[in-house]
């Protein structure tokens, strides 16, 4: 959270953001800090580039393209920033979903932590792989039920195999849109390997698993302001 001392938030001396996600743009990975809300309030998208010189936002507001996807990203962070509170105290009764749910939130922030030091760290694109693996398997568990057991022994690791049980049971997910873009991750097998990924590949990465994670809290908390904001884009463009 920006330069405050580790050993502070460690403390539990600091209350403000809980959550940022990222932005990749110019070839800098931008923070994108989604506020601590209380009551009804107005949320500015580009207000959230905390970081981001002046200059440079209104050089992405002015792109069509790219400010479209910023603003998309931005609704992926904000319903996973303020739904997955929510999302994890109504799981008491399904633990297989709620241990999904802990655990992609901690392979998401760990990737947005390694996207952002001086030099990204190419284990990002493995953090983001098992993000989006088990939040496939917790979207799963908590529409239809799939059970840890079952994860193990039918799916295991394999994105592609999850992603076609979705589509089977429930082919009206959002989360089928990015189906034909797992290839962008490495192989389960490779995370030992050493690779290295470029900041194209591996903001691909982090974009899937910071969407599949949002899918997951939307499902969970009702929460869905991606839908709010994708059709105003819609209507826009018309």
């Amino acid at each position: 959270m920006g330069d405050i001392p580790y050993e502070v938030l460690q403390q539990g001396g600091f209350v403000g953001p809980d959550f940022h996600g990222v932005f990749f743009f110019q070839n800098v990975y931008w923070r994108v800090v989604i506020p601590l809300v209380f009551g009804t309030c107005s949320l500015k998208p580009f207000d959230a580039l905390a970081t981001m010189p002046a200059q440079v936002r209104r050089y992405l507001e002015s792109s069509h393209q790219r400010g479209r996807e910023y603003i998309l990203l931005w609704a992926d962070c904000l319903d996973y920033g303020l739904g997955f509170g929510t999302a994890i105290n109504d799981l008491s009764a399904k633990p297989f979903v709620e241990e999904m749910a802990k655990s992609v939130d901690r392979e998401l922030r760990s990737a947005i932590a390694e996207l952002c030091q001086k030099n990204p760290n190419p284990n990002a694109m493995y953090s983001a792989r098992h993000c989006v693996e088990k939040a496939l398997k917790g979207f799963l568990s908590f529409q239809t039920g799939l059970t840890a057991e079952k994860a193990k022994s039918e799916f295991g690791h394999n994105l592609g195999r999850l992603m076609k049980e979705i589509k089977h049971l429930c082919p009206n997910s959002e989360l089928i849109s990015i189906e034909n873009q797992l290839d962008a991750f490495a192989p389960y097998q490779d995370q030992y390997s050493g690779r290295s990924f470029t900041r194209d590949e591996l903001w691909h990465a982090y974009r899937l698993a910071q969407f599949a994670a949002a899918e997951l809290a939307r499902a969970i908390s009702g929460r869905n302001q991606r839908a709010v904001i994708h059709k105003s884009l819609q209507n826009i463009q018309q």
